[in-house]
């Protein structure tokens, strides 16, 4: 029972942290009150990831010193302040002032949720899919809830003036039981105690450690970068997407929007099971090829699709279902290559430039938006997916759970470059873990002669 209480402990705030950037899809409500433009509301949501960047920055890097438990906690506390906030805001700057808050809680949520996942994992090997489960219950679920609220909120006629304010005030019941449940039930994991031992033995700087893992930073990073560029500019102005090719009203389309989270489920229940029969990186790839082909078809055929809705519908849900592998997949990977000991850095760093991304396409699909450029969003959404598929093909590497013991074995012995080259050695049977011990001894000799000569 404890097990399963700090597992939905490290998993809520991900909902959370998706419920409430769900909630900036209808954020345009409180400039009925304000009286904002849309260059304002635009400004609102940058300011809430410039928050998560921030979060990402710090709480990463710092969870691999003060822990995963206090770190976790540390981000429920902050966006539990920063929905509360968002909440009561009395001006447009306070509400600005209010999402950057929330930002820097739900931006940490990303490294050290997944980073405590995949160390929490019994075997190595279980943590792509103990990822893939907190992802189905952080984002499947959470991006469902808030369109969710808000349609049962419109249906009882709840003014707008403050349909904003409510929605905020259900993120705040969200983050006070994430706090409450993480206080009460997470632990650091073994597995992060052993790193900080091995660290405290070599005294090894954090950039020591990382700088081998150039490449692989360059893939999560960069994957993590286009992957939200399109997860975020799409879901972020799917209600205008939907409301420019539906004819209804906008409660209508609100339901068009719950619909098409609900509809993306079953895609993330199928990843957990999927990574364990294929590695990440073959996931990610499907993933992108998946996402960029669905976008090609609805921007070719863009002007015939709008004339028939529901196949217009079926398609965005298709891209949709595609883009739901590579989100689980940059998370995990993320989480899963670096060594214990500059996980959350490494995770962190990946993470924030996710939300940099996020905020690139936030931005730019919404002058598109607001242009009529509706078909000029799936054209990009194409290229991004393309130029993805390349970035992942180039530098992530393939590997399972030997490999990754492996590679994590060398670097707490203080051996960073050549864990590196174990993770680029390809998925280790059981029966060639011996290999790979002789590979890494002729490594280490190769090297020792170098520093003699």
């Amino acid at each position: 029972m404890v097990r399963i209480l700090s597992a939905l402990a490290t998993g809520i705030g991900l909902l959370t942290d998706k419920y409430m950037l769900g909630a900036t899809n209808f954020v345009e409500h409180y400039a009925l009150e304000f009286h904002a433009t849309d260059s304002q509301k635009d400004f609102v949501k940058a300011a809430m990831y410039a928050g998560c960047i921030l979060g990402m920055i710090v709480m990463g890097p710092a969870s691999d010193y003060i822990g995963r438990r206090l770190g976790l906690i540390l981000c429920s506390i902050i966006t539990l302040l920063g929905a509360l906030l968002s909440a009561l805001a009395w001006s447009e700057n306070a509400l600005i002032a209010a999402r950057i808050i929330t930002g820097v809680g739900m931006g940490g949520e990303y490294p050290l949720a997944s980073a405590h996942s995949a160390e929490s994992s019994e075997k190595t090997s279980d943590g792509a899919r103990n990822i893939a489960l907190l992802y189905l219950f952080g984002s499947g679920f959470g991006q469902a809830l808030c369109p969710l609220v808000t349609y049962i909120m419109e249906l009882a006629g709840v003014p707008h003036e403050l349909l904003w304010r409510w929605i905020f005030g259900v993120g705040v019941i969200l983050s006070a039981l994430g706090l409450v449940l993480r206080y009460l039930t997470t632990q650091n994991s073994q597995k992060f105690v052993e790193s900080k031992k091995a660290e405290r033995k070599h005294h090894d700087s954090t950039w020591t450690i990382l700088s081998p893992y150039w490449r692989a930073l360059l893939g999560t990073a960069g994957c993590w970068f286009l992957f939200d560029i399109v997860e975020y500019g799409l879901k972020q102005n799917d209600a205008a997407i939907f409301s420019e090719n539906v004819s209804a009203s906008y409660a209508e389309s609100i339901l068009q929007v719950l619909w098409s989270r609900l509809l993306v489920i079953p895609s993330l229940i199928f990843a957990p099971w999927f990574l364990t029969k294929v590695s990440s990186k073959r996931v990610q790839l499907l993933g992108f090829i998946g996402c960029g082909v669905a976008n090609l078809i609805l921007a070719v055929a863009y002007e015939e699709l709008r004339e028939f809705s529901t196949l217009f519908f079926l398609f965005y849900i298709l891209q949709l279902s595609f883009q739901s592998l590579p989100g689980v997949t940059t998370m995990a990977i993320s989480a899963e290559i670096y060594p214990s000991m500059v996980r959350g850095a490494a995770a962190g760093i990946s993470a924030a430039c996710g939300k940099l991304g996020a905020t690139v396409g936030s931005y730019f699909f919404s002058e598109l938006k607001n242009l009529g450029e509706i078909r000029g969003i799936f054209w990009t959404v194409f290229a991004t997916s393309a130029l993805a598929m390349l970035l992942t093909a180039l530098s992530t590497p393939h590997y399972n759970g030997n490999t990754l013991d492996e590679a994590d074995e060398l670097a707490r012995d203080g051996k960073p470059k050549q864990a590196v080259k174990m993770l680029y050695s390809g998925p280790i049977t059981n029966q060639d873990r011996s290999k790979g011990a002789e590979y890494v001894s002729d490594d280490l000799s190769d090297e020792a002669d170098e520093q003699s000569v």
